[in-house]
């Protein structure tokens, strides 16, 4: 009788532990699933990320290109700013040239003060 109560407490104790075993490997499954929810949801964020950093990337090549193009058309207009320089500076040697020609021709006419008088009176009179 003894050992048929040892054998049945022996046979509860198995049986206390097998059950205390299934609800720690229920408890580490369930941990499980929860690690992988969250890996889960990582790897969507890292991939959302991923996407963002390739988007970013993109706009930054276009930055990039559009501010070569810019930077092209600088030296264009640096270029026609040059020529258009260059243009001023001829228009005014010439305007130089011009005032200094008037000059000349104010003063040959003051030289020639009668003259102009007589001839613009034959070209009043129309002899």
């Amino acid at each position: 009788m003894f050992s048929e109560e040892l054998l049945e407490l022996d046979r509860n104790t198995v049986e206390f532990m097998i059950e205390d075993m299934r609800r720690q490997i229920e408890e580490k499954d369930e941990q499980i699933k929860q690690l992988d929810e969250q890996i889960k949801q990582k790897d969507e964020q890292s991939r959302q990320l991923d996407e963002q950093i390739r988007q970013r990337n993109k706009q930054i090549k276009e930055s990039d290109k559009q501010i070569r193009q810019l930077e092209e058309q600088i030296k264009e207009s640096d270029r026609q700013i040059g020529q258009l320089d260059e243009q001023i500076k001829e228009s005014d040697r010439q305007i130089r040239q011009l005032d200094e020609q008037i000059k000349q021709s104010e003063q040959e006419i003051q030289k020639n003060g009668g003259s102009k008088r007589v001839i613009h009176s034959l070209a009043v009179s129309g002899t």
